[in-house]
């Protein structure tokens, strides 16, 4: 057991050093790079499996808003991005004035991963359409694309929690109470306990994605 206690101290002080560091990095430096790694893994392995390239799909943007298909998955995937965009913001704006916790930051305190996600969200089940419905084949499966999904999910609970243990560290127990009364990466669903933190972070989104699959059907 004090092994175990010893282990967990090492891992929490090495994360404790090792994130300031890359965050000192200029902002395309390798702190960016680790986060935007899962989206961009996820784009490149879901544009290059489709019979029918997505790019294409989405060449004609204009079209692409005002047509009547796939009208769920379309909204995902603009309300996911333009939660990125407004939060990666908002962030640049206000934090040289310490701990931000207010605009998206009042809703989760991990926002630009809630939007990588519903936008990946969207796109997937997207996919998984167009590869049942189309005569192209692509190198992954439906079951296998949805698999690619969960692994950006749990990629990005993974570096949401070592955001947690860095924004802990260095903002002490202002960072403690904004946590107890922020959502970690669920609007409006504040467990307080991180293991059930991460299981609704698993469990809504995968609720979601069924959601969206199942109307595929009707």
């Amino acid at each position: 057991m004090n092994s175990l206690k010893r282990a967990r101290s090492g891992v929490l002080r090495f994360a404790g050093y090792l994130i300031p560091l890359l965050q000192s990095l200029p902002p395309l430096g390798v702190w960016t790079g680790l986060m935007t790694l899962p989206f961009v893994s996820y784009l490149i392995a879901i544009f290059t499996n489709l019979p029918v390239n997505l790019p294409t799909a989405l060449s004609d943007l204009s079209g692409w808003l005002t047509s009547p298909f796939l009208v769920p998955e379309k909204a995902s995937v603009i309300i996911g991005l333009a939660i990125l965009v407004y939060s990666v913001a908002y962030l640049k704006l206000k934090r040289k004035d310490g701990l931000v916790a207010s605009g998206p930051y009042r809703l989760v305190r991990h926002p630009q991963y809630l939007g990588m996600i519903l936008s990946t969200l969207g796109l997937t089940s997207w996919s998984v359409w167009i590869l049942n419905n189309t005569f192209g084949i692509g190198f992954l499966d439906p079951s296998q694309t949805i698999a690619v999904w969960f692994i950006e999910l749990f990629a990005y609970i993974v570096l949401a929690n070592v955001e947690d243990l860095f924004l802990s560290k260095n903002h002490g127990e202002a960072y403690g109470n904004y946590a107890n009364e922020v959502p970690f990466l669920v609007p409006f669903l504040n467990a307080k306990r991180k293991s059930l933190e991460v299981f609704i972070s698993i469990v809504v989104p995968s609720i979601l994605l069924l959601i969206l699959l199942s109307i595929q059907r009707i």
